[in-house]
């Protein structure tokens, strides 16, 4: 079985708009992304597909940025979630995670605060806290709002008389305060109430907060029949106001155990010959983040099979476990995988179906999310397909173009000339191909020409030699001179089956703000491609993306060798005290702002190094 990791339910926005068909009308989040990956936008809706839809109708007073933003969109993912209340804290944790520019407006995570049930007390209390924390206590959330959790509190200590008093009681100096006498305590700082019967009210406010609802109200409701066959009516009619109170309050959120609150959530959806996971990485009760996997799975091959070997092939090289991992199948070697785990983590993992609560619920959640992500990979490979056909009818191709390599190459003045290639299979890109290149045939002044030559012809003499798989189509950033020298590359190394073209905009003195235009070999005039059609807008993603890979690879070549170059001119300052000193200033510049006395503290540095530095480099001193 072999997997590759994507971004699930993810549809394109730049075709057309069908897909909005199938979006579920249910609670989540969508993401914008544009041409590269950068989250734009993180939304919460009630109605995903009818919140996303209006992003795309015409309307008066829609706000500028709304647009700009849809017209830098490339593609919209979704996650469904259980209510919007999980969706608000969903949408959080992305925009705090992914930082998107048009999310200004959104406040920090500090503002959802968590209940905190301080049941390692005698008579626990409750409390708002902006972390929960490993002490052996119960918390509830996150939040929405401090007045969401305000009004919770208020209802839980009315319902089942927990103190709102911060003092402890064991001593017995407490005094019965006003709380007591409005009938929302039952006193048991005066001996009024004994600690088995407060404990009785903590144990019932915690089965509410677990969700235990029907239970509690069942158990209630009992014990209001009998106050009344005991003619204690006063007692019945408190009973029968916790009761109403429990009934009116509809909505909750997951109680969080942190001892048991890390957890990996697997959902998975099956079609033919395919298999579909998603996985829902939940860490301290908070659901963080999530990723989803496309496998091969046989039809015929039991479920259980087919979770159990994705399980060994995901966990094999992580380095981290949660708690629990919670599967969407009964799996018959669960109980060995989960003594796996553990001696891997060096402490206890459960691996298990839950069939019935929470946990239950949060694997349907992340198999109902598998099924979308199916739903939308089926129709993006028929998109994806039709947009090659079309590539290769308008490029007039023998083959299709399933497999595409794109080059560019990076310089500065001259300086740090790098290439790269990026690698895209079927309109995606796939990272394992993608590769960088220290330009070796130009060693003075820049010449992009020589430089793409190069790469292009140390790409394939690899692939030729040891038998890989070649690109379909090369696709070439630049114009007819970058073309013709990927064309010479080819030709040296007799690689006749590989077609090639380049993507570079065709200027003129009468249009200055050209269009993109496709050059092929021999030929003198481009090819224009249609505006905004499927073909020219997937040539300019993977032109992006490896414009995008080489100039991040370039910066980083001009920041390490600043930094190699600057100590390796002072004298007597070897490999080993060099890293010393980067390893405790992070940076050259920390080298040079910092002070003598706090460089004799790095082991090897001695004043006399000290002096050399300075000499040569200049720096802080004193």
């Amino acid at each position: 079985m072999s997997d590759s990791a994507l971004s699930p339910s993810s549809v394109s926005v730049e075709e057309d708009r069908s897909f909005l068909k199938s979006l579920p009308e249910k609670p989540g989040i969508y993401i914008f992304r544009n041409r590269a990956g950068d989250v734009l936008y993180v939304g919460k809706a009630l109605r995903l597909r009818s919140r996303v839809r209006s992003y795309f109708a015409k309307r008066a007073g829609r706000g500028p940025w709304i647009q700009k933003m849809v017209e830098e969109s490339s593609t919209i993912e979704h996650i469904v979630t259980a209510n919007e209340v999980e969706a608000l804290i969903l949408e959080s944790n992305y925009v705090k995670k992914h930082k998107p520019r048009h999310n200004v407006l959104l406040r920090d995570d500090k503002h959802f605060p968590y209940m905190k049930l301080s049941t390692s007390e005698d008579y626990p209390r409750l409390s708002i806290v902006r972390r929960p924390a490993g002490d052996g206590d119960s918390y509830l959330g996150p939040f929405p709002s401090a007045s969401s959790l305000r009004r919770t509190i208020r209802f839980l200590q009315k319902t089942f008389h927990i103190r709102p008093c911060t003092g402890g009681l064991e001593d017995k100096t407490a005094k019965r305060c006003i709380y007591f006498q409005m009938n929302q305590c039952l006193g048991p700082c005066d001996d009024y109430q004994s600690r088995e019967s407060y404990r009785g009210g903590v144990d019932d406010a915690l089965d509410f907060l677990k969700g235990k609802n029907r239970e509690l109200v069942r158990r209630l409701k009992k014990q209001m029949q009998e106050h009344s066959e005991d003619l204690q009516y006063e007692a019945a009619a408190k009973v029968r106001d916790q009761i109403q109170g429990i009934e009116h309050v509809t909505e909750r959120q997951t109680m969080l155990s942190v001892k048991g609150g890390d957890q990996d959530v697997l959902g998975c959806h099956r079609e033919d010959e395919k298999a579909t996971f998603r996985l829902f990485f939940i860490r301290g009760g908070r659901l963080l983040g999530d990723q989803g996997f496309h496998v091969a799975a046989r039809e015929g091959v039991p479920d259980g099979e087919v979770v159990s070997a994705f399980v060994k092939q995901y966990y094999a090289n992580k380095t981290f476990f949660p708690d629990e991992v919670l599967l969407p199948s009964a799996v018959g070697d669960a109980s060995l995988m989960a003594q796996w785990l553990s001696e891997k983590r060096g402490k206890k993992v459960s691996v298990f179906h839950p069939r019935r609560g929470n946990k239950r619920r949060l694997v349907e959640m992340a198999s109902e999310n598998a099924s979308h992500a199916q739903e939308q990979e089926n129709a993006l490979i028929s998109k994806e397909q039709q947009t090659l056909e079309e590539i290769r009818q308008a490029l007039g191709l023998e083959e299709l173009p399933v497999r595409i390599e794109a080059f560019d190459v990076s310089n500065l003045q001259g300086s740090n000339i790098v290439g790269a290639s990026v690698m895209f299979q079927e309109g995606r890109p796939l990272k394992d191909g993608y590769r960088r290149y220290k330009i070796r045939s130009v060693a003075e002044a820049p010449d992009d020409y020589s430089s793409m030559r190069e790469i292009v012809f140390r790409r394939l003499e690899r692939l030729v030699n040891e038998g890989g798989e070649m690109p379909d189509l090369l696709l070439i950033d630049g114009g007819k001179g970058q073309l013709s020298s990927a064309a010479s590359a080819l030709e040296e190394l007799g690689v006749a089956d590989v077609a090639l073209c380049a993507i570079a905009k065709g200027r003129s003195s009468e249009n200055p703000e050209a269009q993109d235009v496709i050059f092929l070999p021999g030929q003198s005039d481009p090819v224009h491609l249609k505006e905004g059609s499927a073909p020219k807008l997937m040539f300019q993603k993977i032109r992006d993306e490896v414009h995008r890979f080489v100039l991040t690879f370039h910066r980083t070549r001009r920041r390490r060798t600043g930094i190699r170059s600057g100590l390796d001119d002072v004298p007597g300052l070897g490999p080993k005290r060099r890293r010393a000193l980067l390893r405790t200033f992070g940076s050259l510049r920390g080298v040079l702002e910092a002070s003598d006395s706090k460089l004799l503290e790095v082991e090897g540095i001695t004043p006399k190094l000290i002096a050399a530095l300075r000499e040569k480099l200049g720096g802080e001193g004193a």
